[in-house]
């Protein structure tokens, strides 16, 4: 894994330090062949879980999360996560993560003082290993129907609960000294008030426990057989009856758990080095790794865990427990793991389907074992890839998290929203309003195409002063930041505002603002662009290069001359042309017969200059747009706005930031789409019945939920890169492509679900679905489609 992958930021001295202290005493106390099974092992030991927790106590830190007064270490939400991945690059084993992550938060919040001394210590110095007793045959992961039976005999110190019934999918019970177990203690009482919470020793009599083999050929899960079991009344955790409450509490921790970020990780950077050094199937003499099929469906997989890895950072940001978080979380962490582990395997060519046995090659001694000399790994992938098709089922299946977030949203229960300073809640709401009356506004009107309307929507969108977000007071403009123009872009996006804000605003703003003009002369420019007396639209695309912004592959032809330039080209789909007074121009200065590798520089071309032809159309979503011809037009030496290295690099700025806002935009506009989808479906009725209440459809709403959470995140993460000058260029152009991908993939699911669930009424034009549906369908294409910002991804490699 590299380490520059980080999403936490560890340049902040606090964080730098941190790290490197963990990483010291890991270095020097972590055992090397605990690392090598901590690596290689899919069902690590009792010996090396237990071991592990050992060696971080004696630093204190072998309880991250738990409180100070209970040995806790006292940090940060982000310790807690730089941790975590410092724990998993150093090949650290799993500690006993019932013990340590699910019981003991139990037993400090809600166990006596004498459960306390009794247990925390044990667990918390690896002394004790746990094992957890709740699913039953038959019942999966619907707790509340568990028939494990607890009866209560005798009184005061010498009472007991004789417990008889059976559970299963118990990991490393065979290991276990301890259980805690969820019991009925009530059979009259409603299914989840009769249940209560026992911790059970496994060597009392009447327990006995069976491994179960997983595909894999392995050995974790177990049944546990409870043959009246004797267990003493103060094993009780809490009162009697309220097992279901700290099930709940224990399993909330479980599930952000199970996002397992860190271990995506290591598993994408094990599946980078297996491609590189596997052969391509389909070209002979290339690695997988440079395998354009293979490095794009890999590409994918890593865009998703960036933005996983935003949501899980995110969490901690805003400090959210929103019972939504985890069970997204879970969601799309299990279902990533186990898309990394299936590439992986395909690395593994002819032998990933060879049977390896659990052992190490060393101790494996003179067996054969099939595969290629050079993946040593490779008995580990296969059976980690077996044994993990679990995840998706283990700590309450995907089917049961997308219940429990349907029940949630249908109920009332919202996203925790970013937070926004009181300057920026004065500008959403300013854009709210706009939004309002912009959507008062009759499609026939868009309908038209006509240039003098869209004017005339421009100049009202220009008084509300959101052309100069982001341009300095300096030049005319309003100041604030991209994090600034990010919330006006979602508030305006939520009102499906379709207006070319990309390319007559964001990115014209900045190139004129970095113009090589003299100030007073771009000052004069933006004000005109600020006050909407002006347009001014980038056109950047040209029919050559596929829908592909950039600076690379520029065709259209400045020529110098005495006195200036003549132009020759031509230009696509530029929006907001059909409007413009100004084009903004890249074209490859040349100085005699056309050279496709003439740097690039920017031009100022008026509208009206002789030899311009505009050929407007419209959008799908009303806005107004042109296709453009240049044929000798003749420029004057002060219509060049930049050359050299320095316009290509202020092109891509440009595109950066005009893509990273046109993101923002969509955010807001899914948000409509699901809130609209969400109350339709509880107000519109079937055979009787709130369409709300058929499953299927509950899931699909879920589906919608995790797309929109995993964008929301993507988008802070774009924005936070744009507004940092470090990370360099290239990794701030990563994680924009990422994020346009992302985001891409979400809205198209998001608007095509919206559609399908209202039915007809979505795909009439009356209807408000169906326009935001196409307005994110223009989004797909502007500024780089999905597939091209994943290719770019996948082309840029590795930070």
């Amino acid at each position: 894994m590299h380490r520059s992958e980080r999403q936490a930021d560890v340049s902040a001295p606090s964080h730098a330090d941190f790290v490197a202290r963990i990483r010291a005493y890991l270095g020097e106390h972590l055992p090397p062949d605990m690392a090598a099974r901590g690596r290689r092992d899919v069902h690590p030991s009792r010996e090396d879980m237990l071991g592990i927790t050992a060696i971080l106590s004696r630093a204190g830190w072998s309880v991250p999360h738990w409180p100070e007064a209970h040995g806790g270490p006292g940090w940060s939400g982000m310790q807690r996560y730089l941790f975590e991945e410092e724990l998993m690059l150093a090949g650290a084993p799993p500690n006993n993560i019932q013990g340590v992550s699910l019981v003991g938060p139990v037993i400090y919040t809600f166990g006596t003082q004498a459960q306390q001394a009794r247990y925390l210590a044990p667990i918390r110095e690896g002394r004790e290993f746990w094992a957890q007793g709740f699913s039953e045959p038959g019942s999966g992961s619907d707790l509340a129907s568990l028939r494990t039976r607890a009866v209560r005999e005798g009184e005061g110190a010498d009472a007991v609960y004789v417990v008889n019934g059976q559970k299963i999918w118990t990991s490393q019970a065979f290991m276990a000294d301890m259980l805690f177990c969820l019991v009925r203690t009530d059979t009259q009482a409603k299914a989840q008030l009769g249940i209560s919470f026992l911790l059970i020793p496994m060597r009392s009599p009447g327990v006995r426990v069976r491994p179960i083999q997983s595909i894999d050929e392995g050995e974790s899960l177990c049944e546990v057989f409870l043959d009246d079991v004797r267990v003493p009344a103060r094993n009780l955790v809490g009162e009697e009856g309220r097992g279901w409450d700290y099930a709940k509490f224990l399993l909330g921790n479980e599930r952000v758990t199970t996002a397992d970020v860190p271990r995506n990780k290591r598993y994408l950077a094990a599946l980078k080095a297996m491609a590189k050094n596997a052969p391509s199937p389909s070209r002979h003499g290339v690695c997988l790794y440079d395998e354009p099929v293979f490095r794009q469906r890999m590409a994918r997989l890593e865009i998703d865990l960036i933005a996983l890895e935003s949501a899980a950072v995110g969490t901690i940001e805003l400090d959210d427990h929103s019972p939504l978080t985890p069970s997204a979380l879970k969601i799309h962490g299990t279902e990533l793991m186990q898309g990394l582990l299936e590439l992986q395997v395909e690395s593994l060519g002819a032998h990933g389907a060879a049977f390896f046995p659990h052992e190490s090659r060393a101790e494996a001694g003179e067996r054969w074992l099939p595969g290629p000399g050079d993946a040593p790994d490779a008995p580990g992938v296969l059976a980690e890839y077996l044994f993990r098709r679990a995840a998706t089922i283990y700590g309450g299946s995907t089917e049961i998290q997308k219940n429990i977030i349907a029940k949630l949203l249908f109920g009332g229960r919202q996203a925790v929203a970013s937070p926004v300073s009181e300057d920026q809640a004065q500008m959403q709401q300013s854009a709210e309003r706009f939004a309002a009356l912009w959507r008062e506004t009759s499609w026939r009107d868009f309908e038209k195409g006509d240039a003098d309307l869209a004017r005339r929507r421009w100049l009202r969108l220009a008084d509300t002063g959101f052309l100069g977000l982001g341009i300095d007071e300096t030049m005319g403009g309003q100041g604030g930041s991209l994090d600034d123009l990010a919330v006006v872009m979602a508030a305006l996006g939520r009102g499906g505002v379709a207006e070319p804000l990309g390319s007559c605003c964001v990115s014209a703003a900045h190139l004129l603002a970095t113009a090589e003009w003299p100030s007073q002369r771009r000052r004069e420019a933006l004000g005109r662009l600020v006050s909407g007396e002006q347009v001014f639209a980038f056109a950047h695309l040209e029919v050559g290069d596929g829908g592909a912004p950039g600076a690379r592959s520029v065709a259209t032809r400045a020529a110098a001359m005495r006195d200036g330039f003549v132009l020759d080209g031509a230009k696509c789909a530029v929006m907001g042309g059909a409007m413009a007074e100004f084009f903004i121009v890249p074209a490859r200065s040349i100085t005699g017969a056309a050279d496709a590798a003439a740097p690039v520089a920017l031009f100022l071309v008026p509208a009206g200059a002789s030899g311009v032809k505009a050929h407007p159309y419209r959008s799908v979503d009303g806005q107004v747009v042109a296709d453009l011809s240049f044929e000798r037009v003749e420029l004057a030496s002060d219509a060049l706005i930049a050359s050299g290295d320095a316009a290509a690099l202020r092109i891509d700025e440009a595109i950066l930031r005009a893509t990273a806002m046109a993101c923002a935009q969509a955010v807001g506009t899914m948000e409509t789409l699901f809130g609209s989808t969400l109350d339709y479906l509880q107000t519109r009725r079937q055979f009787g019945a709130p369409l709300a209440s058929f499953q299927a459809l509950q899931h699909r709403v879920a589906e919608m939920y995790g797309e929109l959470a995993l964008s929301r995140a993507m988008l802070r993460r774009a924005v936070a890169a744009l507004e940092s000058r470090e990370p360099a260029m290239p990794s701030r152009e990563r994680i924009v492509s990422a994020g346009k991908s992302r985001i891409g993939r979400a809205a198209f699911f998001v608007r095509s679900q919206s559609v399908q669930l209202h039915g007809g009424i979505g795909m009439t034009q009356e209807c408000e679905i169906g326009r935001l549906f196409k307005r994110l369908h223009a989004f797909e294409i502007e500024w780089g489609n999905g597939h091209h910002h994943a290719a770019r991804f996948a082309e840029m490699g590795d930070d």
